[in-house]
């Protein structure tokens, strides 16, 4: 489970700033107990507010940047390392990143520095028994392992400049190699780091939306009738656990379309669609089951569609889900129904985790002060990051109406509008 992030210098993130999954107010179920941090408790859930322009994707956007570079720095000549500092600063610096988790009932902290030439410093450590033991560091070219530990495989020779360590976990220890696979399997929902993907997908949309076009393989195998194996792995499935998932995936398309009562997946291989399957969903139509394509389904239903596979693996298996606008062609009744199932340790038994941005305000009705997060603009341009729970007085307390303290502009975030200035423009513009 993730416990925390850092970041300095990226995009319009200038100074450091901490986005924390550790629990404040510990007597609820949502706050859960892990083994290898003591008596902390951890979150399941973190929303991300502010005005427009003030960074909240740029949080995001840092946190896939290290989670990429985990996973493509070996395969990219450096081009998952492209940094992108703080336009306005005098002179550009380094990008620093920090995460701190625990994987395998153990806490790591994993560093790392980049700038234009590469990376500069990089560093994992772990702490059994609450005392730090390192696991590897480097320094530019200097670099050196916990004693026994060594690269097979010709490991050595693959870490250049524009090349992490960790990107080459795998010819390490497992337990190197376990944390590496956390970091690279974070899930990103229609989201890619705006710095890579230029350069490594050069057909890739920035923050392009997901189509019925797009043939989702994760989305038609929890939909057809259970398979005799598992597609992924190619062992024999185990019993019910695609029953259950798929019972689970039809009950989330019921809660967010009351006219949903099944979904199909048939065989139907054309020049367009090579896979073969063809996912369509059965509404009831005065009391039959009619099929409609995707290409005919609402907006609010195929974001429901699309968060589905990363969703239901994260809540299945753990890990962390990352939502940039999950107000975007989602009701507030199925975000407040995202979050009660994150919350839920009947849904969500082994602790998965989800952080989204959002301007979706109903939404604080269902989030404790301590899994609310503010970003603000600074007058240099620079974006601020403030926990809601940090705010000191009468401005919040565990009973406050989050919602209503927010629209208020009791913890700012929220647009400043000169009025009067706004309708002389438009009185202006008029004429």
């Amino acid at each position: 489970m993730l416990l925390r992030f850092e970041v300095e210098n990226h995009r319009s993130i200038r100074e450091p700033v901490e986005l924390s999954m550790i629990a404040i107010d510990k007597d609820r179920v949502a706050a859960r107990h892990i083994e290898g941090i003591g008596d902390e408790q951890v979150l399941t859930v973190a929303g991300i507010y502010g005005a427009n322009a003030s960074g909240k994707t740029n949080l995001i956007d840092a946190l896939a940047c290290l989670s990429k570079a985990v996973r493509l720095s070996l395969y990219t000549r450096g081009e998952a390392l492209t940094v992108d500092p703080f336009e306005f600063a005098p002179e550009p610096g380094p990008t620093t990143y920090g995460v701190d988790l625990v994987v395998n009932a153990a806490r790591y902290r994993y560093e790392l520095q980049v700038d234009e030439s590469g990376v500069v410093s990089e560093a994992l450590y772990s702490y059994p028994q609450r005392r730090r033991r390192t696991l590897f560091e480097r320094q530019g070219d200097d670099l050196t392992f916990r004693r026994g530990t060594r690269l097979t495989g010709g490991g050595r020779e693959l870490i250049t400049p524009t090349t992490l360590v960790m990107s080459v976990a795998d010819r390490l220890t497992e337990e190197i190699s376990a944390v590496a696979i956390w970091l690279e399997n974070i899930e990103f929902v229609d989201y890619w780091p705006r710095s890579i993907i230029p350069r490594v997908f050069k057909d890739a949309r920035v923050g392009a939306r997901w189509t019925a076009e797009d043939h989702q393989e994760g989305l038609y195998d929890l939909f057809e009738e259970s398979p005799s194996r598992d597609r992924r792995s190619g062992e024999d499935a185990p019993p019910g656990s695609h029953t259950q998932r798929r019972d689970l995936a039809l009950s989330l398309l019921k809660f967010a379309d009351l006219g949903v009562r099944d979904a199909e997946v048939t065989e139907d291989k054309t020049a367009t669609n090579p896979d073969g399957r063809r996912l369509r969903l059965l509404h009831d139509v005065s009391g039959s089951l009619l099929p409609l394509e995707l290409a005919e389904e609402s907006e609010g239903t195929l974001a429901w569609l699309r968060l589905m596979p990363e969703l239901l693996r994260v809540l299945a298996n753990g890990g962390l889900i990352v939502v940039d606008e999950l107000d975007y062609s989602l009701h507030p009744a199925i975000s407040s129904k995202l979050v009660e199932l994150f919350h839920d340790p009947a849904t969500n038994p082994r602790g998965g985790q989800i952080i989204f941005t959002t301007h979706d305000t109903s939404l604080l009705g269902h989030l404790n002060r301590d899994e609310v997060w503010i970003t603000e603009k600074r007058p240099d341009g620079s974006t601020g990051l403030i926990a809601l729970s940090d705010f000191r007085g009468t401005n919040v307390r565990r009973s406050t109406n989050l919602e209503r303290a927010y629209l208020q502009g009791r913890f700012g975030a929220v647009p400043v509008v000169d009025e009067f200035q706004l309708r002389a423009d438009l009185s202006v513009s008029q004429d």
